[in-house]
């Protein structure tokens, strides 16, 4: 036991082993007594590394632009883009700027001439979102450029709801925005009582080039002169266990586009529209301004990918490390992907014991529900949530929401009052 002991002591204080009543202590005394020594050891480490410490020397660095391709689940931010104050509306971007900073890829979000793909809003996911910026290259300026193990470095700093998938060398000039080709996203729902056919049927009206300023949340600030937009692919495809999902492909979209065509694809389902309405909201001067109607859910939408010619993308640094990143990255999402997949069925556990066992006016539950939904409209809006009324009033007799003209009026008087 001494000679034993005596090696730990060497070991933890590099100096050589002096005498002193270790030999009389007990078992349980002698482990106090080296877990103490290992505190002390660590917090001298820690200090050691904080003292001695150096920021990296930008300046010293060559710099290079690089795209990367982005995967996160949106229900936990307040969209993609930053809005500037992290703790009252935090971000997607918000956590890969702070990523990028820790790891000294670059200074500042404000010099690195970030762009990005898509603006996601407030709940919505991404697969395959896209920014391009300019990051510190491996090399110091007189030494030629070499790449770093860019998904790597990101992925040990970010959220787990926030993962890098790949990334490429791109041109000093490219912008992830404007070089884009595409975008398709996903819409995922439940079928119920849905009639897919006649949603498949409206969705034909919505191909091709329109204006859309019916199907969009309209913003004066932004001064948008053109409405209309390019739906290159719409169609409804099955997922699995009832589920199934809308997916769209367009040259570029309106600010809630996707959710208010999401919107009336749900109406048409229902039977409460029939699928033309769809080419009455398309024409302008038969309707000129959009009618009242809510937008569908954010939760199941999610921004699938973002199409740009000639970009090469890298998903795995060779020769880091003994794991894959791709690997990495599918175990890390699977966990997720189990964890919630259990939330899932406890969920359908407790509901079907309220559905089998609790009683509202001596009928079951589902009894009651189908009563229910026979008595009043019920208008989806996807992710399980819905609008009851009594009477459902159709959408082109609704009141209408100001003109894009009214609302750019409004908004200019609105600014001159602010002078």
């Amino acid at each position: 036991m001494n000679r034993w002991f005596k090696h730990v002591v060497s070991c933890f204080t590099n100096t050589k082993y002096i005498p002193s009543n270790y030999e009389k202590l007990s078992r349980t005394q002698l482990i106090q007594k080296i877990q103490t020594l290992e505190n002390r050891l660590k917090k001298s480490h820690d200090k050691i590394k904080v003292d001695h410490a150096k920021p990296i020397d930008m300046s010293q660095y060559g710099e290079r632009r690089i795209a990367l391709k982005i995967a996160y689940l949106g229900w936990n931010y307040s969209g993609f883009a930053s809005q500037g104050d992290e703790t009252v509306t935090p971000t997607v971007e918000g956590q890969l700027f702070k990523a990028l900073r820790s790891c000294n890829l670059i200074i500042d979000q404000d010099t690195c001439q970030f762009t990005r793909c898509g603006r996601t809003d407030k709940g919505v996911s991404g697969l395959g979102q896209v920014v391009a910026l300019n990051v510190r290259s491996k090399q110091n300026k007189l030494a030629a450029e070499g790449s770093m193990p860019y998904i790597e470095i990101m992925n040990r700093l970010l959220p787990e709801d926030v993962r890098v998938l790949a990334w490429a060398p791109v041109s000093d000039t490219f912008n992830a925005r404007f070089d884009c080709k595409s975008r398709t996203y996903k819409y995922f729902f439940e079928k119920g009582n849905l009639d897919l056919e006649l949603m498949r049927q409206a969705a034909k009206y919505m191909t091709g080039s329109h204006d859309f300023r019916n199907f969009c949340k309209l913003d004066p600030s932004k001064n948008i002169t053109n409405y209309e937009r390019t739906i290159l692919y719409l169609d409804i495809l099955p997922v699995e266990n009832g589920f199934y999902q809308v997916e769209l492909k367009g040259t570029a979209f309106l600010w809630h586009q996707v959710r208010c065509i999401m919107s009336i694809l749900f109406l048409v389902g229902q039977k409460l529209e029939k699928p033309e309405v769809v080419k009455a909201l398309l024409d302008t001067e038969q309707v000129p301004s959009r009618p009242d109607y809510p937008m569908a859910s954010d939760l199941p939408l999610m921004l699938y990918d973002c199409e740009f010619d000639g970009i090469q993308w890298i998903y795995a640094n060779e020769g880091y490390r003994n794991i894959p990143t791709p690997l990495r990255t599918y175990r890390h999402f699977h966990e997720l992907w189990s964890t919630h997949m259990i939330k899932g069925f406890l969920f359908n556990t407790v509901l079907e014991q309220i559905e089998h066992e609790s009683v509202v006016n001596h009928q079951k539950v589902s009894q009651a529900i189908k009563i229910s939904e026979a008595q009043q409209s019920n208008v989806l809006l996807g992710a399980g949530k819905s609008i009851r009324t009594a009477q459902y009033k159709p959408l082109l007799s609704r009141q209408r929401a100001d003109s894009d003209q009214v609302k750019k009026e409004k908004y200019r008087l609105k600014q001159l009052n602010k002078k």
